[in-house]
């Protein structure tokens, strides 16, 4: 009983601690990057409870579960920014590149220009920021431009770092395609969501893999729950090993 009670409220003070900090965050890139503007904006944004932090196919948190929130603020000038946070540990404890890794924190600033109301063309320039205990000895950060096309026939979206992924992890840039797609099933709220992804990692990691993701979406109350499965081909488990093999995992997300 004062296992799960404590397991309770250290999860429960990890959350209050995501929430805090990007709610900071957003506050900080506001006064930095928001201009005057007649237009009316809006804020927005999520929260996540899931059995493991996935993207591109592979864990970022060693399979395990992770706390996410994600807050931004739309201008309503066709400029937008935010940011992303969540718990993380990309990097297995006994490896000798273990750099104490225990948190990301995303920002982003971008801008959407509408072409028609069914089509619409966003450009983002985010930075990714990994904290630790001794992230200082080992940077994992680096920053990525991506442009996400929007049309009736899914989400087709192509990326590029602007230094080397993984920071000191790697030993060049990297570019990559990307391809999502949500079916709405029935007129129940259920969708079939749908992403096929490569990644051009050959000259920073040695070679390039393909990740996917398959899952089901369907609103319960004030959530929404999905289950997933997500993962990598060969090339991809031969570059990230069990973190990249291909598995179910479930979120519940809550949007604000």
């Amino acid at each position: 009983m004062n296992y799960l009670l404590n397991t309770w409220k250290s999860a429960t003070t990890l959350s209050v601690f995501i929430v805090t900090k990007a709610l900071h965050l957003v506050a900080y890139l506001l006064l930095i990057f928001t201009l005057p503007s007649q237009a009316d904006g809006s804020f927005y944004g999520h929260t996540t409870v899931t059995t493991d932090h996935r993207a591109y196919g592979v864990s970022l948190t060693q399979t395990d579960p992770a706390v996410q929130v994600l807050a931004g603020y739309d201008v309503g000038n066709g400029f937008y920014l935010g940011t992303f946070v969540s718990t993380f540990n990309f990097i297995d404890d006994a490896s000798p590149f273990e750099a104490g890794e225990n948190l990301e924190t995303d920002v982003y600033i971008g801008y959407r220009h509408l072409f028609n109301e069914n089509v619409y063309l966003s450009v983002t320039l985010y930075q990714y920021l990994i904290q630790g205990s001794n992230a200082a000895d080992i940077s994992l950060d680096f920053t990525e431009l991506m442009f996400d096309l929007y049309t009736p026939y899914g989400q087709f979206s192509f990326s590029h770092t602007l230094n080397n992924i993984l920071g000191d992890l790697s030993q060049a840039k990297a570019y990559r395609v990307e391809y999502n797609k949500s079916l709405a099933l029935w007129d129940s709220g259920v969708s079939l969501d749908m992403q096929l992804g490569w990644w051009d990692t050959k000259k920073a990691l040695g070679d390039a893999y393909t990740y996917f993701n398959l899952g089901i979406s369907s609103p319960i109350g004030p959530v929404t729950a999905c289950i997933t499965y997500n993962g990598t081909n060969n090339a991809g488990q031969d570059l990230f090993g069990h973190i990249a093999d291909p598995t179910f995992f479930a979120k519940v997300t809550w949007t604000f």
